[in-house]
């Protein structure tokens, strides 16, 4: 079986991505390496985040989107109204560099199904 084990985001703005991801998705940042403008950090819940200089936004940097299994949907989409995100719809939103984020309920997560 293989499993996802993290999503890769670039991002100019590393310390607010960082604080968005620990404060609407409770995720535990585990390891960070690298200095500014190239550093790196990974949290338990499989999102890393890499600093870059400059985003092609319109690339759409090689995926189309990530999925996130929560345990409330609603809950998710009323935190992000404190952040530069866009919503798209009452489950998916894009980050300021493009990423797409869809919201799925955790109690529905399919990976652990043989």
């Amino acid at each position: 079986m293989t499993k996802l084990d993290h999503a890769a985001i670039r991002t100019v703005h590393y310390e607010e991505a960082q604080t968005f991801f620990k404060d609407v998705f409770n995720m535990h940042m585990w390891r960070e390496i690298g200095e500014k403008p190239g550093r790196k950090c990974w949290f338990k819940e499989g999102i890393q985040l890499c600093e870059a200089t400059e985003i092609s936004v319109s690339a759409e940097n090689g995926y189309d989107h990530i999925s996130l299994a929560v345990d409330s949907v609603p809950e998710i989409m009323k935190k992000i109204k404190a952040y530069p995100v866009t919503p798209i719809n009452d489950h998916w939103f894009s980050l300021p560099n493009g990423t797409k984020i869809e919201l799925k309920l955790l109690s529905d997560w399919k990976l652990n199904e043989e």
